[in-house]
């Protein structure tokens, strides 16, 4: 009846460290955009309207000065999503993932890590396994402390 359940999905620690650190980020991006909104709304209140002449708006913006502000600062705030969207670094899995694979390789090329009586190598068949290992707190052994064969 326990394995009956729905799988669970194994992430390792700095998958999960990554998934925070990005929505992090993101929201920090969120932050600045609407803090920058928010004083682009107000300078646009109270100076902004008289440099029209070089930005014309007025297809677009209300004419009165209140809500032709907010307006802008609402359509400004999705500018700021464009400008700013090189804060999120999506390249970070990327460059984890890189980092894996050849940790996985050495793992494969390593001399010592080679079984002579079976006449096999080490073979990391997946790209965490160097976090998993690093995640060991117990090792089963017998009486005697050595570790036993299969």
């Amino acid at each position: 009846m326990r394995n009956s359940g729905k799988a669970k999905f194994k992430r390792t620690q700095i998958d999960l460290l990554l998934n925070r650190i990005i929505l992090g980020i993101f929201f920090f991006l969120l932050i600045m955009c609407a803090i920058m909104t928010i004083c682009c709304g107000f300078w646009e209140s109270f100076f902004g309207y008289d440099f029209g002449i070089y930005l014309p708006w007025e297809k677009f913006l209300s004419q009165d000065r209140r809500i032709g502000s907010i307006q802008k600062s609402l359509l400004v705030f999705l500018s700021y999503i464009i400008i700013l969207n090189t804060v999120v670094p999506i390249s970070l899995y990327v460059s984890v993932e890189f980092i894996r694979l050849i940790q996985s390789k050495y793992i494969d090329w390593d001399i010592n890590m080679y079984y002579e009586p079976n006449n096999v190598p080490a073979h990391a068949r997946t790209t965490t396994l160097n976090e998993e290992l690093g995640q060991i707190e117990y090792i089963f052994s017998d009486k005697t402390g050595t570790l036993t064969q299969v």
